[in-house]
């Protein structure tokens, strides 16, 4: 049995270790888990500013996945929660003047049964919205890549039979049930079906669905960051010129883009920091 790790192993062994450089006095299983989710909170996270949207998404978040050092609910929380007070600091590539942020809301795509996506980031302005689907590690192989196959019920193409029909996201759809190992790195099915959900729930507003990652600083160091990237690029051009857009950028790409704005905050600068000594690691 080998005993080179892989590139996720690899990346969760880094963010523990990066974890308790900042949390000294907080202990990690050896799965790399905290005791309670409120451990893992970066100073300028309050759980008044998302233990109630967690609490009513369907993931159990709070219970368990959350408390892991490489959680992406914990970093989703972790980068966007201190902009629930402070909405107005608040830029993204292409969008701004946002004024409300949810965390897991649920988009619901009117399939009869089942579950209604949800969504890690909602944020919401006067004229557009932007929902963002958060991964830490989650991409990275564990398996076979034979497992990651793209999976739809038949409800998707029997009940879909509206605007949302003529979109590129449902093309996607019919050409994976066709070719399910197509993507290997990158969750399509689950993209497509959150753009399902975003059409539905937001069918006369601009939606813009982020898919929002995050890498090491040497993402060079194993190939699967660069064929993720690959995956992105592919679907992206699959889905152009539909509702909602897709977009993609990486957690640290955006951490650059918020730290070259005209005007950050000091308070921004502080949490720039808290979060890449946290998140911002080699592997």
């Amino acid at each position: 049995m080998s005993n080179v790790l892989s590139a996720r192993d690899k990346a969760i062994k880094a963010l523990a270790d990066a974890f308790r450089r900042q949390h000294p006095d907080v202990a990690l299983n050896p799965k790399g888990y905290a005791r309670d989710f409120r451990d893992t909170l970066l100073p300028r996270v309050s759980p008044e500013d998302f233990k109630e949207d967690l609490l009513s998404g369907d993931g159990n978040e709070l219970e368990e996945k959350f408390r892991a050092a490489h959680s992406s609910s914990g970093l989703g929380v972790n980068c966007f929660a201190p902009f629930r007070q402070r909405i107005g600091d608040l830029v993204l590539p292409g969008n701004s003047a946002f004024n409300a942020l949810e965390f897991e809301r649920k988009c619901p795509t009117g399939l009869r049964g089942g579950r209604a996506p949800n969504l890690d980031i909602v944020l919401s302005g006067l004229t557009s919205m932007v929902a963002i689907e958060s991964k830490l590690t989650e991409y990275l192989l564990t398996e076979s890549p034979s497992i990651r196959q793209a999976k739809f019920s038949h409800a998707y193409q029997e009940q879909i039979r509206d605007a949302r029909r003529k979109q590129g996201y449902f093309r996607e759809m019919l050409r994976l049930q066709n070719r399910p190992d197509h993507y290997i790195w990158l969750d399509a099915a689950q993209l497509i079906k959150h753009a399902f959900g975003l059409a539905r729930t937001f069918p006369d507003r601009p939606v813009t669905l982020l898919y929002l990652f995050w890498e090491p600083l040497n993402p060079d160091a194993d190939s699967e960051f660069a064929r993720h990237r690959d995956e992105i690029k592919d679907f992206k051009t699959r889905v152009a010129g539909s509702l909602p857009r897709f977009e993609a950028m990486s957690y640290p790409e955006l951490w650059r883009f918020w730290r070259g704005s005209a005007s950050v905050p000091g308070w921004l600068h502080e949490h720039l920091n808290n979060l890449e000594r946290r998140y911002l690691v080699s592997i």
